[in-house]
């Protein structure tokens, strides 16, 4: 599983509970990006929009549930499109609560919705989103 744990030492994307030495598998090429622990990235998009200039354009928006209640803006670059940057704590896009999880953007206009789910209630609620 992800990168095993194959020196004694930190290794990246290891598991811990396998001992040391343990490869990960030949086919696993790792993680763009770390979303960290107990945060569970659910709804991804990439901002399309053909409405007015906005900051977003083009970054991708994840949807981090559980330990994250936001959506965090990662930006793409270099050659091979690598993550090289991330963005948390924006205005309109942070504080859910209800959790997200999931998010969609009306290229028309713009608008993003998030999809909201009540853990306690089960019910869920739809939110347009207002980053600033």
């Amino acid at each position: 599983m992800n990168g095993g744990n194959p020196t004694s030492g930190i290794d990246r994307g290891e598991v811990t509970d396998y001992p040391a030495g343990v490869l990960p598998d030949r086919n696993w090429r790792g993680f763009a990006f770390d979303f960290g622990e107990h945060v569970s990235p659910n709804g991804v998009i990439e901002e399309y929009t053909s409405a007015q200039t906005t900051a977003l354009k083009n970054k991708l928006m994840v949807v981090r549930y559980s330990a994250g209640k936001d959506i965090i803006v990662l930006t793409q670059g270099g050659t091979s499109q690598d993550i090289i940057g991330s963005e948390t704590n924006i205005p309109g896009l942070s504080d859910f609560n209800p959790s997200p999880l999931d998010l969609t953007e009306n290229r028309t206009n713009g608008h993003l919705y998030v999809a909201q789910l009540d853990e306690t209630t089960g019910s869920g609620k739809i939110t347009l989103a207002r980053p600033r």
